[in-house]
């Protein structure tokens, strides 16, 4: 991507000033949940645009574009989809070179809406303008404070600042994530909902995140692509810059298809072509929503794993045996500990414990035991990840005390590590706190931790190596 494209995609993301065109007062509007969280966070220049309005929230509030004082950096338009060409005719003449369309009526609704888009895109290369969307939330930069996203703050939580970046196809599925990560306390660097793609294209975004200095994780939703050669070549682009990629494809079923396409108007290509050349290109191909999260949590909190042994710690000698029934099935390997592990697991645990693993340590056993066994196993250079399984039914297990003995454990190492609970309410009410507490990501089943290790281990192969898996 030429530097000057760069230039334009970084007014999206550093603006110094942003013009909302629709900008409003009125509750349960677009225009007033973007200026909301706008002004809760851009700290730059912001002009409203209404001419219903002489101020909002404050703000003199200008009847038109060509009222602007000046040339904003940013231009984020939420009006009905025919007003949209002239409002981008407009800012055209004023200077503005980049715009996000947040409304929807084009592609996606059918042939007049395609017509409207085509004339859109066509107002804005007349002076060179990039466009973002139409039919989007935008963009939430969580270091800079930008934030086009139109849903409002009390019913929409965002990630506070970190490294891990999503584009998304769906601007409510890309909503839904946000909600998740800042649950788990996975920080963002970069939030975009680009939707029908019109103008920017999804490519170009990987290779700017690719460059991107606060980025070092890049997950994309996407339902299909226009320029299949681009898109790969931005996912290799990302991978050689030891950047993880790890990608979520919809539309993978006839009906699929055809459900993306009334969505986003997106060409949706035969989902198996599109996930092998995907896994090719050496980004990770995740086949849900819950599978992306626990792929994020591991690699924004770890190390990916060096290799494909895993050790298991549980209290429950059933659910060890589902995890090594799983880890097989998914192509890893049970880690052949050494002979000192062993001896010191012997000398430290009771004698009906498991010393071999999978380490059973016992249906009544305390955390102090769990912290014995995961040090021995963390330390051992046979163990390539951790999985350890809490049944904490278990009356003798203490949530808080786990957290308190195993946090200087945590604290020491970049080696994986994945906490399985299955359960219901109170498992899950405290496997959550022991996850952001200790930064270890939470699964309720072993074939979910196990499936995220593996994904893990093989973009790790996958880099080191240069060779391709399936």
């Amino acid at each position: 991507m030429c530097e000057l494209e760069q230039s334009y995609l970084e007014r999206l993301f550093k603006p110094k000033s942003i013009a909302v065109i629709g900008a409003s007062e009125k509750h349960g509007t677009v225009g007033r949940a973007i200026m909301e969280n706008l002004l809760g966070k851009f700290r730059g220049e912001i002009y409203p645009v209404n001419v219903k309005y002489e101020t909002v929230f404050g703000l003199k509030c200008y009847k038109g574009v060509n009222e602007l004082p000046k040339s904003p950096d940013l231009a984020v338009v939420a009006i009905p989809a025919a007003s949209t060409p002239k409002a981008i005719e407009e800012l055209c003449k004023l200077g503005v070179r980049v715009s996000i369309v947040v409304s929807a009526g084009f592609k996606e609704v059918g042939e007049e809406g395609a017509r409207l888009e085509v004339e859109l895109v066509r107002k804005a290369r007349t002076c060179g303008m990039r466009v973002l969307g139409p039919n989007c939330l935008g963009v939430y930069d969580a270091w800079t404070g930008v934030d086009t996203i139109f849903n409002p703050s009390d019913r929409q939580s965002k990630p506070s600042p970190g490294s891990v970046a999503f584009l998304s196809q769906s601007g409510a599925l890309g909503a839904a994530l946000l909600d998740w990560l800042a649950e788990a306390g996975i920080g963002m660097s970069k939030f975009v909902s680009y939707g029908n793609a019109a103008d920017i294209k999804e490519w170009e975004l990987i290779e700017y995140l690719a460059r991107d200095e606060t980025t070092r994780i890049i997950s994309l939703y996407v339902e299909g692509v226009e320029d299949g050669r681009e898109f790969l070549n931005s996912l290799r682009k990302a991978v050689m810059a030891g950047k993880p990629v790890v990608v979520l494809k919809g539309g993978r079923t006839p009906t699929g298809v055809k459900a993306a396409v009334s969505h986003t108007g997106a060409l949706s290509s035969s989902a198996e072509v599109f996930l092998q050349a995907v896994k090719q290109a050496g980004a990770i191909a995740v086949d849900s929503i819950s599978d992306m999260v626990g792929v994020l949590k591991l690699l924004e909190w770890f190390e990916p794993p060096k290799g494909r042994s895993i050790a298991i710690v549980t209290n429950g000698g059933g659910a060890g045996v589902l995890a090594v029934d799983a880890v097989e099935a998914e192509g890893l390997k049970m880690a052949v500990l050494s002979k000192e592990t062993i001896e010191s697991l012997r000398r430290a645990l009771p004698s009906a414990a498991s010393t071999l693993n999978p380490i059973d340590i016992l249906g009544d056993a305390p955390p102090e035991r769990y912290r014995v066994a995961i040090d021995l196993v963390v330390n051992d250079i046979n163990v390539d990840s951790v999985l350890i399984i809490t049944l904490m039914q278990s009356p003798a297990f203490d949530p808080h005390k786990f957290v308190e003995l195993l946090l200087d454990i945590r604290n020491k190492t970049t080696k994986p590590m994945v906490l399985v609970a299955p359960g219901g309410e109170y498992t899950e009410k405290h496997a959550r706190i022991v996850e952001k507490k200790l930064r270890v990501p939470y699964f309720k089943s072993p074939e979910e931790a196990v499936k995220a290790l593996k994904l893990c281990a093989e973009w790790f192969e996958k880099k080191m190596k240069g060779t391709r898996y399936s």
